[in-house]
């Protein structure tokens, strides 16, 4: 039975949530004291969001080329299989937004050495 030392967690960016909260609060007020209506309210606040995660996207897109250089094989491509596990995973709430997307370039698969 191996043992594997246990990894620190990933910190949550949690610190934020009452920050956005209260900003879209705001935000459908004033949209709402701006005539908007609330399916339009909804769609705006939807479309913000949405760019933040495509944002956050396009990021994770970028990190499949900095794999550590003179890796291995396997390592660049468990590098490569975590990149596109989480932008899977950032991609997912984005398909039903109101934005269209953007066309991004595919991930670069390392070649065996």
């Amino acid at each position: 039975m191996s043992h594997h030392p246990e990894r620190p967690k990933l910190p949550l960016i949690a610190v934020h949530a009452e920050t956005a909260a209260n900003a879209e609060q705001r935000v459908t007020e004033l949209l709402d004291a701006a005539g908007a209506s609330p399916a339009e309210v909804h769609t705006l606040i939807a479309a913000i969001q949405a760019s933040a995660v495509e944002g956050a996207h396009g990021e994770v897109i970028e990190l499949d080329t900095q794999a550590a250089s003179g890796g291995s094989f396997q390592v660049h491509e468990g590098w490569l299989r975590a990149v596109e596990a989480i932008a899977g995973r950032l991609a997912s709430p984005t398909a039903h937004s109101a934005r269209p997307k953007r066309r991004l370039p595919p991930l670069r698969r390392p070649q065996p050495r």
